[in-house]
């Protein structure tokens, strides 16, 4: 896997849902994480952390990689929302 695989659309998803969860608007696809993530790592090639409002990405030269949720309020308002609908998938607080 090359880095143009990482992250992949499910970054752009949980981008989706954050900002929705913020109030925020919804970023047009065409400059969603995902793209903001190839473009900098086209024009930053020896730099191996991304970021933006939402993540931090340190990724690597084999595809893969981490992300680190900035907005832990967030985090935790999409797993109430988890929690809810899928009872038991989540550990208790």
């Amino acid at each position: 896997r090359d880095l143009h695989s990482f992250p992949t659309r499910r970054s752009s998803d949980l981008e989706r849902m954050l900002y929705l969860l913020d109030g925020k608007t919804i970023p047009d696809n065409r400059h969603d994480v995902s793209i903001r993530f190839m473009n900098f790592v086209r024009d930053n090639p020896h730099q191996q952390v991304f970021k933006d409002d939402m993540f931090t990405i340190r990724y690597f030269q084999k595809g893969n990689g981490h992300i680190t949720f900035k907005r832990l309020d967030l985090v935790e308002k999409m797993n109430d929302i988890v929690a809810k609908h899928y009872p038991g998938a989540l550990p208790a607080k």
